[in-house]
């Protein structure tokens, strides 16, 4: 199994190319999403990898942290080996792998591959028919939380392959780190393993600036968004048509979940009171819209991405009603 981080972005083609040399999936977690695309059969999400991992032997990092599987996921499979490629020495202080690698990630890809190459071309394993079925398997899990996954599923099918997204620290920004197809490399921006709240509208400006021509969408919470809600006057000032979806669960969702199950229901500083969004955005001069289904987000989205101006779209989810989705960041030990 193969793990892709943001130091492999621009490796894409060699990734890819190592990754169907020997069958092997490859799973990336945020800022690598896409440098294999989650359309190809070998290019899987976290939660599609996590059910292959049980029988994972080999583990290949590149330009990644490695943090999906030696912190997040609860077990390392018996017999596990690892390669890990980095351009930073300092990293295999952190993670010492079996065969350390100090490299550029495309150089040092392309050498594993001819390395494979001279051995022998691999027969074909079941590799890509066990990919196939973790991907149908996980994916009709995901399909359980709600309603995050529909809400990301219309999102998909709304925005084009040369589109945008920026996440945030918020219930369906933890959803679209595994049940967000992503297709190409940096088109979905994350803050990455600080996780910074507040920093998917700002992110968002800063894409649709260094990008005019494409769709931008940020995926906001509430309570991440009025962190810079002051920017709504910056996206008027300067032009930038982003499309900032606001998740209003009156919360720090994640807090009050934590609060209810580990600390006997004390509620404290969790529960939000918000200003009347739609409101707020006429006051900048932004166009607004609430919509309460994804079918009704499909066509807000479609409206909105084709009018060329900054637009805000509220969707508003009861209180503490959403499906925890940690149970594919950090799951439990199958």
């Amino acid at each position: 199994m193969m793990f892709a981080g943001g130091g492999a972005l621009d490796a894409c083609e060699e990734v890819r190319e190592l990754a169907e040399l020997i069958d092997a999936p490859v799973i990336s977690f945020r800022s690598g999403r896409g440098v294999v695309s989650n359309a190809h059969e070998l290019g899987l999400t976290i939660a599609e990898g996590y059910l292959l991992w049980p029988r994972t032997d080999l583990m290949i990092g590149i330009g990644t942290r490695l943090e999906v599987p030696f912190w997040r996921w609860p077990f390392r499979p018996a017999g596990l080996r690892s390669i890990r490629i980095d351009i930073d020495p300092a990293e295999m202080r952190r993670f010492t792998p079996d065969a350390p690698v100090v490299a550029d990630a495309a150089q040092a890809v392309r050498a594993l591959a001819a390395a494979v190459r001279r051995r022998g071309a691999p027969a074909r394993s079941a590799w890509r028919d066990a990919a196939r079925r973790a991907r149908t398997d996980a994916q009709a899990q995901v399909a359980s939380v709600q309603p995050q996954a529909g809400y990301l599923a219309a999102l998909r099918e709304v925005l084009p392959p040369e589109g945008f997204v920026t996440d945030e620290i918020s219930q369906v920004g933890f959803a679209s780190w595994f049940a967000f197809p992503v297709y190409r490399p940096r088109s979905f921006v994350a803050s990455g393993y600080q996780g910074t709240l507040g920093s998917g509208f700002p992110m968002a400006l800063g894409v649709k600036a260094a990008h005019p021509g494409a769709p931008v969408v940020a995926i906001c919470g509430d309570g991440g968004f009025m962190f810079g809600v002051q920017e709504l006057a910056t996206a008027v000032q300067y032009r930038l048509n982003v499309v900032v979806l606001v998740f209003n669960n009156e919360a720090y969702g994640n807090v009050r979940r934590d609060q209810e199950q580990r600390f006997g229901g004390r509620i404290l500083g969790s529960e939000l009171v918000n200003p009347d969004f739609m409101r707020l955005a006429d006051s900048f001069g932004v166009a607004s819209t609430r919509v309460s289904s994804p079918p009704a987000l499909r066509g807000a989205l479609e409206r909105a991405l084709a009018d060329g101006a900054p637009w805000l779209i509220e969707i508003p989810v009861p209180r503490g009603s959403e499906a925890d989705p940690w149970r594919f960041i950090i799951p439990p030990r199958p």
